[in-house]
């Protein structure tokens, strides 16, 4: 009972947020985006005050009084204080790095001061709802920076949650927080399984395996010196001890392409065929070579670079998934 209870105030006050705080990318702190209530400390310090107050009263103790109106004027001013220093800043997260599933995801988020004149001061605790994860920078006001490592099990495209930013500046009696969505997306990549590469080629010129074809990269033989030789090929410690002179030749192997096909792993578990996949992209990228990624109907045309790893790998991260939220178990 309480738990179902519980699941529906969660989705009354989710909604209630995505109206009153709208996702973005960046966010002003202001009064629409902020709460501010007494901490636990908070209450202590207003119980205080109240039994000052009654003992004044009672033993007609102008200087209890007068103690009491004291607290209570700084309780009042801290409360100004806290939500002048929390709006202060300017909330900003950075673009999140792809990862391999079993890695750590890392979270920045950037802070600005709205004005050189009133800078944020204290420090700023940051932490993801619905979970444990959180970290608190006590030197935020320094730093600029908060930064935090989301665990990853499991290949996908998830949806981050809104992330909870809080202080207590200056004294503790009043917490300052906002829930803040910043509408990214975490992927998280397939783990490479290491293999031996299996090409698809398109036709018969083109294969995984391939014989040398003259080039520049690793040196083959000498053979006599002809005219018209490049000079720098020439062997020149040879001829420098006097024998006749001779031209170096070199080799260079052609270079694998083709298509990397998941149909090519079809008795391979699907978690095992995409984690070979991933290890061959990764391969075939630092060979700087060009290759093409089939997945059922799905493919990507003949490419190389950084670029093209990443619409590839992105491709095995969402095969057969749908866009789900982070959760950290």
């Amino acid at each position: 009972m309480f738990g179902g209870l519980s699941q529906r105030f969660n989705r009354i006050h989710e909604r209630w947020l995505r109206r009153r705080i709208p996702a973005n990318s960046r966010y002003t702190l202001h009064l629409k985006n902020v709460f501010i209530f007494p901490t636990r400390f908070g209450f202590g310090y207003l119980l205080t005050c109240v039994s000052l107050f009654l003992l004044g009263t009672n033993y007609q103790n102008n200087l209890m009084l007068l103690l009491c109106q004291f607290l209570l004027a700084v309780f009042l001013l801290h409360l100004f204080v806290s939500y002048r220093n929390f709006t202060a800043t300017t909330l900003a997260l950075k673009p999140i790095t792809p990862v391999v599933a079993g890695e750590h995801a890392l979270l920045v988020v950037q802070l600005e001061d709205k004005s050189p004149q009133h800078p944020f001061f204290g420090g700023l605790q940051m932490q993801i709802r619905h979970t444990n994860l959180r970290v608190l920078n006590r030197r935020a006001d320094q730093t600029k920076q908060l930064k935090l490592l989301l665990p990853t099990s499991v290949r996908g495209l998830f949806t981050l949650p809104r992330i909870t930013f809080q202080s207590t500046y200056p004294l503790g009696l009043f917490r300052c927080w906002t829930h803040l969505d910043f509408n990214q997306q975490l992927v998280v990549f397939p783990s490479p399984i290491p293999s031996s590469l299996r090409l698809d080629s398109t036709d018969a010129a083109q294969g995984d395996t391939s014989g040398p074809t003259p080039g520049i990269d690793e040196f083959e033989s000498l053979r006599n010196f002809q005219q018209g030789d490049p000079m720098n090929r020439v062997a020149w410690k040879q001829a420098a001890k006097g024998g006749d002179l001779a031209t170096k030749t070199f080799t260079q192997s052609r270079q694998e392409s083709g298509w990397l096909s998941l149909a090519l792993y079809q008795h391979e578990p699907l978690e095992k065929a995409l984690g070979l996949l991933s290890y061959q992209i990764n391969r075939l990228t630092q060979q700087q070579q060009t290759f093409g990624l089939r997945l059922d109907t799905q493919s990507i045309g003949p490419g190389s670079g950084e670029l093209h790893k990443l619409t590839c790998l992105t491709q095995l991260a969402q095969y057969r998934t749908t866009v789900v939220p982070y959760a950290a178990d």
